[in-house]
C-alpha cells in the first residue's frame, strides 16, 4: 500500500506551458490588431480635408397678412379743410395664431384705433411724416392690446392699404 501511495503521488500534472503560450498568442494577435487599426485609421484621418460644422438654417418664418375688412372712417370739425378721412388698414405677423388674435379682438381694435385717428389732427395726416407718426402710433396701440389679451403674440407691421382724406 505505500507504494501505490507512492505511485499515486508520483503522477504528473498536466503542464499549464501551452495554455500560458495560447492566451500569450491571442493577447499578442490582439494587440497587433489593434495596433494595425490605429495605424491605419490615423493615416486616413490625416487625409481628410476638416469638415465644417454648418448650422441648420433657421425654420421658415411664414409671413401672414391681416386686413381689417372694415375701414375706419373718421369725422372732423367742420372748420377744418377735411372732413372725413377714410383709413383702411393691414398687420403682418409671423404666424396664424397672431393673425387668430386680431381677428378675435377686433371689435377692441378697432374702438382704439377709431379713437387714436380722431385724436389727430388733419394739417398732420397732410403730411408724409404725420402719416408714418399715425401708423407707429396704430403699431404702438395695437402691440399693447395683443400684449394684453394674447401675451406672445406680436404684429411685424402695419400697412395702410387705402388713406382717403375728403
Amino acid at each position: 500500500m505505500a507504494q501505490i501511495d507512492l505511485e499515486e503521488e508520483g503522477e504528473e500534472k498536466p503542464s499549464k506551458k501551452p495554455l500560458i503560450i495560447l492566451i500569450a498568442a491571442v493577447l499578442v494577435s490582439l494587440g497587433v490588431g489593434a495596433g494595425g487599426t490605429f495605424f491605419f485609421m490615423q493615416k486616413k484621418l490625416e487625409n481628410q480635408e476638416p469638415v465644417e460644422c454648418v448650422e441648420p438654417p433657421p425654420p421658415p418664418i411664414t409671413t401672414v397678412y391681416h386686413e381689417i375688412e372694415k375701414p375706419l372712417i373718421v369725422n372732423f370739425a367742420q372748420s377744418t379743410s377735411a372732413k372725413l378721412i377714410k383709413i383702411t388698414l393691414a398687420f403682418s405677423a409671423d404666424g396664424p395664431e397672431v393673425v387668430a388674435a386680431l381677428k378675435k379682438n377686433e371689435p377692441m381694435i378697432v374702438n382704439n384705433l377709431l379713437m387714436l385717428v380722431s385724436a389727430q389732427t388733419v394739417d398732420s395726416l397732410k403730411t408724409h411724416d404725420g402719416k408714418v407718426t399715425l401708423r407707429n402710433a396704430v403699431f404702438d396701440d395695437v402691440t399693447a392690446i395683443l400684449e394684453k389679451v394674447a401675451p406672445g403674440a406680436e404684429i411685424k407691421e402695419v400697412y395702410f392699404t387705402s388713406f382717403i382724406m375728403q
